[in-house]
Protein backbone atom coordinates (compact mmCIF):
# COMPACT_ATOMS: atom_id res chain seq x y z
CA UNK A 1 0.00 0.00 0.00
CA UNK A 2 1.38 3.40 -0.97
CA UNK A 3 1.54 5.96 1.77
CA UNK A 4 0.14 9.34 0.80
CA UNK A 5 2.24 12.42 1.40
CA UNK A 6 0.92 15.24 3.55
CA UNK A 7 -0.01 17.23 0.44
CA UNK A 8 -1.70 14.23 -1.20
CA UNK A 9 -3.69 13.69 1.99
CA UNK A 10 -4.81 17.33 1.93
CA UNK A 11 -6.20 16.87 -1.57
CA UNK A 12 -8.64 14.25 -0.27
CA UNK A 13 -10.41 16.66 2.05
CA UNK A 14 -12.53 19.71 1.23
CA UNK A 15 -10.23 22.41 -0.05
CA UNK A 16 -10.14 25.07 2.61
CA UNK A 17 -8.36 28.31 1.88
CA UNK A 18 -5.66 29.91 3.98
CA UNK A 19 -8.25 32.50 5.01
CA UNK A 20 -10.56 29.75 6.26
CA UNK A 21 -7.88 28.58 8.67
CA UNK A 22 -7.10 32.12 9.79
CA UNK A 23 -10.77 32.92 10.42
CA UNK A 24 -11.29 29.76 12.46
CA UNK A 25 -8.09 30.39 14.41
CA UNK A 26 -9.21 33.96 15.14
CA UNK A 27 -12.55 32.76 16.46
CA UNK A 28 -10.80 30.21 18.72
CA UNK A 29 -8.36 32.86 19.92
CA UNK A 30 -11.24 35.16 20.85
CA UNK A 31 -13.38 32.48 22.51
CA UNK A 32 -10.80 30.24 24.18
CA UNK A 33 -7.42 31.98 24.18
CA UNK A 34 -4.12 31.35 22.43
CA UNK A 35 -3.48 27.96 24.08
CA UNK A 36 -6.52 26.58 22.23
CA UNK A 37 -5.13 27.62 18.84
CA UNK A 38 -3.65 24.20 18.07
CA UNK A 39 -3.47 22.45 14.71
CA UNK A 40 -5.29 19.31 15.82
CA UNK A 41 -8.05 21.27 17.55
CA UNK A 42 -8.58 23.50 14.50
CA UNK A 43 -8.62 20.47 12.21
CA UNK A 44 -11.38 18.90 14.28
CA UNK A 45 -13.42 22.07 14.26
CA UNK A 46 -13.08 22.36 10.50
CA UNK A 47 -13.64 18.61 10.03
CA UNK A 48 -10.49 18.11 7.98
CA UNK A 49 -7.16 16.37 8.45
CA UNK A 50 -3.98 18.01 9.71
CA UNK A 51 -2.68 17.64 6.17
CA UNK A 52 -5.06 20.38 5.06
CA UNK A 53 -3.36 22.75 7.49
CA UNK A 54 0.12 22.02 6.12
CA UNK A 55 -1.10 22.73 2.63
CA UNK A 56 -1.28 26.41 3.66
CA UNK A 57 1.14 26.79 6.58
CA UNK A 58 4.57 25.42 7.37
CA UNK A 59 3.96 25.47 11.11
CA UNK A 60 1.76 26.70 13.93
CA UNK A 61 4.16 29.60 14.33
CA UNK A 62 3.40 30.73 10.78
CA UNK A 63 -0.32 30.66 11.58
CA UNK A 64 0.24 32.72 14.73
CA UNK A 65 2.15 35.26 12.68
CA UNK A 66 -0.80 35.44 10.30
CA UNK A 67 -3.13 36.10 13.24
CA UNK A 68 -0.99 39.05 14.33
CA UNK A 69 -0.97 40.42 10.79
CA UNK A 70 -4.73 40.10 10.58
CA UNK A 71 -5.16 41.90 13.89
CA UNK A 72 -3.04 44.79 12.64
CA UNK A 73 -4.86 44.97 9.32
CA UNK A 74 -8.31 44.97 10.91
CA UNK A 75 -7.88 47.06 14.02
CA UNK A 76 -5.03 49.41 13.13
CA UNK A 77 -5.64 49.70 9.41
CA UNK A 78 -9.22 50.89 9.80
CA UNK A 79 -8.09 53.66 12.18
CA UNK A 80 -5.31 54.87 9.91
CA UNK A 81 -7.59 54.87 6.88
CA UNK A 82 -10.22 56.89 8.74
CA UNK A 83 -7.76 59.56 9.83
CA UNK A 84 -6.02 59.85 6.47
CA UNK A 85 -9.34 60.38 4.69
CA UNK A 86 -10.72 62.99 7.12
CA UNK A 87 -10.59 66.58 5.78
CA UNK A 88 -11.24 68.27 9.15
CA UNK A 89 -10.48 67.68 12.81
CA UNK A 90 -14.14 66.98 13.60
CA UNK A 91 -14.45 64.54 10.71
CA UNK A 92 -11.45 62.54 11.93
CA UNK A 93 -12.45 62.41 15.59
CA UNK A 94 -16.03 61.50 14.75
CA UNK A 95 -14.84 58.79 12.39
CA UNK A 96 -12.74 57.32 15.20
CA UNK A 97 -15.83 57.36 17.41
CA UNK A 98 -17.76 55.66 14.62
CA UNK A 99 -15.17 52.91 14.23
CA UNK A 100 -15.02 52.21 17.94
CA UNK A 101 -18.77 51.71 18.26
CA UNK A 102 -19.04 49.67 15.05
CA UNK A 103 -17.67 46.24 15.90
CA UNK A 104 -17.81 45.14 12.27
CA UNK A 105 -14.98 47.60 11.60
CA UNK A 106 -12.96 47.56 14.82
CA UNK A 107 -13.16 44.24 16.67
CA UNK A 108 -12.73 44.89 20.43
CA UNK A 109 -12.93 41.18 21.28
CA UNK A 110 -10.03 40.48 18.94
CA UNK A 111 -8.08 43.38 20.41
CA UNK A 112 -8.57 42.07 23.95
CA UNK A 113 -7.76 38.51 22.91
CA UNK A 114 -4.44 39.64 21.46
CA UNK A 115 -3.71 41.60 24.66
CA UNK A 116 -4.46 38.48 26.72
CA UNK A 117 -2.09 36.57 24.45
CA UNK A 118 0.56 39.24 25.09
CA UNK A 119 0.46 38.43 28.81
CA UNK A 120 1.77 34.96 27.93
CA UNK A 121 4.34 35.94 25.32
CA UNK A 122 7.16 38.46 25.61
CA UNK A 123 7.38 38.66 21.82
CA UNK A 124 3.67 39.39 21.38
CA UNK A 125 3.81 41.87 24.27
CA UNK A 126 6.45 43.80 22.38
CA UNK A 127 4.41 43.76 19.19
CA UNK A 128 1.30 44.99 20.98
CA UNK A 129 3.28 47.80 22.62
CA UNK A 130 4.68 48.75 19.22
CA UNK A 131 1.20 48.73 17.70
CA UNK A 132 -0.20 50.89 20.51
CA UNK A 133 2.64 53.33 19.92
CA UNK A 134 1.93 53.42 16.18
CA UNK A 135 -1.77 54.08 16.79
CA UNK A 136 -1.04 56.90 19.23
CA UNK A 137 1.52 58.43 16.85
CA UNK A 138 -1.01 58.38 14.03
CA UNK A 139 -3.66 60.14 16.12
CA UNK A 140 -1.06 62.64 17.37
CA UNK A 141 0.02 63.37 13.80
CA UNK A 142 -3.61 63.99 12.93
CA UNK A 143 -3.94 66.48 15.79
CA UNK A 144 -0.74 68.23 14.69
CA UNK A 145 -2.06 68.43 11.16
CA UNK A 146 -4.99 70.41 12.51
CA UNK A 147 -3.00 72.96 14.45
CA UNK A 148 -2.06 71.40 17.78
CA UNK A 149 1.44 71.81 19.20
CA UNK A 150 3.41 68.53 19.19
CA UNK A 151 3.32 67.78 22.93
CA UNK A 152 -0.35 68.65 23.27
CA UNK A 153 -1.14 66.57 20.20
CA UNK A 154 0.68 63.58 21.68
CA UNK A 155 -1.03 63.84 25.07
CA UNK A 156 -4.47 64.26 23.52
CA UNK A 157 -3.79 61.25 21.30
CA UNK A 158 -2.83 59.15 24.32
CA UNK A 159 -5.90 60.25 26.25
CA UNK A 160 -8.36 59.49 23.47
CA UNK A 161 -6.75 56.17 22.54
CA UNK A 162 -6.07 54.71 25.97
CA UNK A 163 -9.50 55.82 27.19
CA UNK A 164 -11.02 53.65 24.49
CA UNK A 165 -8.70 50.70 25.14
CA UNK A 166 -9.57 50.88 28.85
CA UNK A 167 -13.27 51.02 27.99
CA UNK A 168 -12.92 47.63 26.28
CA UNK A 169 -10.58 46.16 28.90
CA UNK A 170 -12.95 46.99 31.75
CA UNK A 171 -15.89 45.48 29.87
CA UNK A 172 -18.05 48.55 30.45
CA UNK A 173 -21.63 47.89 29.44
CA UNK A 174 -23.36 51.08 28.35
CA UNK A 175 -26.27 51.54 25.95
CA UNK A 176 -25.19 53.21 22.73
CA UNK A 177 -27.87 55.87 23.17
CA UNK A 178 -26.37 56.84 26.51
CA UNK A 179 -22.87 56.95 25.13
CA UNK A 180 -23.93 59.08 22.22
CA UNK A 181 -25.71 61.43 24.63
CA UNK A 182 -22.24 62.42 25.83
CA UNK A 183 -20.91 63.08 22.32
CA UNK A 184 -20.41 66.83 22.69
CA UNK A 185 -18.76 66.43 26.10
CA UNK A 186 -16.44 63.70 24.85
CA UNK A 187 -15.49 65.78 21.83
CA UNK A 188 -14.66 68.82 23.96
CA UNK A 189 -12.73 66.71 26.47
CA UNK A 190 -10.61 65.07 23.78
CA UNK A 191 -10.05 68.09 21.53
CA UNK A 192 -10.51 71.16 23.73
CA UNK A 193 -12.99 72.46 21.18
CA UNK A 194 -16.74 72.50 20.84
CA UNK A 195 -18.42 70.46 18.16
CA UNK A 196 -20.76 72.09 15.68
CA UNK A 197 -24.30 71.12 16.70
CA UNK A 198 -25.40 70.38 13.15
CA UNK A 199 -22.38 68.14 12.60
CA UNK A 200 -23.07 66.32 15.85
CA UNK A 201 -26.72 65.81 14.94
CA UNK A 202 -25.81 64.45 11.52
CA UNK A 203 -23.33 62.06 13.12
CA UNK A 204 -25.87 60.79 15.66
CA UNK A 205 -28.43 60.24 12.90
CA UNK A 206 -25.87 58.29 10.89
CA UNK A 207 -24.92 56.07 13.83
CA UNK A 208 -28.57 55.35 14.61
CA UNK A 209 -29.22 54.45 10.98
CA UNK A 210 -26.17 52.17 10.80
CA UNK A 211 -27.12 50.42 14.03
CA UNK A 212 -30.70 49.90 12.81
CA UNK A 213 -29.39 48.18 9.69
CA UNK A 214 -26.96 45.79 11.38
Amino acid sequence: MTLLSTRDDAKRVPQLTRDDWIEKALSVLIEDGIEAVQITHLSRLLDVTRGSFYWHFKSREELLGALMSEWRARNTGVMLDALSAAPTLADGILELFSIWVDHTRFDPKLDQAVRDWARRSIDVRGRVAEEDENRVKSIAAFFEKHGYEATEAFIRARVIYFTQVSYYALGIEEPLTQRMHYLAAYFQCFTGRQIDERLAEAFLTRIAHERANT
